[in-house]
């Protein structure tokens, strides 16, 4: 059914469908997972660092908006605090470089891995 994708189409594919997957899954388990012959196993957010990027950066666009809501350009706009996950991952990392100069404003945004023992 997935043949066709190659393992970025199918990890975005993942999480466009709202499952979980970290980029490191293999071709067969995310095609898998996408046509429900399989069960991700069970990851939060938190586990994924692009993912920690995107709350991070759109935490920070929405403590600043009034200053940057004009300037922002993508989907963001929206003011949507998940809009980041809509991008692909090269994309959100290509936001956090554009904006080095706020880099560790924007890394004080991200979601912390939970403590585990």
């Amino acid at each position: 059914m997935f043949e066709d994708y190659n393992h970025t189409e199918l990890y975005q594919a993942c999480l466009g469908a709202g499952i979980l997957v970290q980029p490191s899954e293999s071709k067969e388990s995310l095609s898998a997972y996408l046509s429900g012959e399989k069960e991700p196993q069970d990851i939060k957010e938190t586990d994924n660092e692009v993912h920690k990027w995107r709350h991070g950066l759109m935490q920070f666009v929405l403590e600043h908006w009034s200053q940057i809501s004009t300037q922002i350009t993508c989907p963001a706009k929206s003011g949507n605090p998940r809009s980041c996950f809509g991008c692909i991952d090269t994309r959100v990392i290509h936001c956090v470089i554009d904006n080095s100069e706020n880099e560790n404003l924007i890394e004080s945004y991200m979601l912390r891995r939970e403590n585990r023992p």
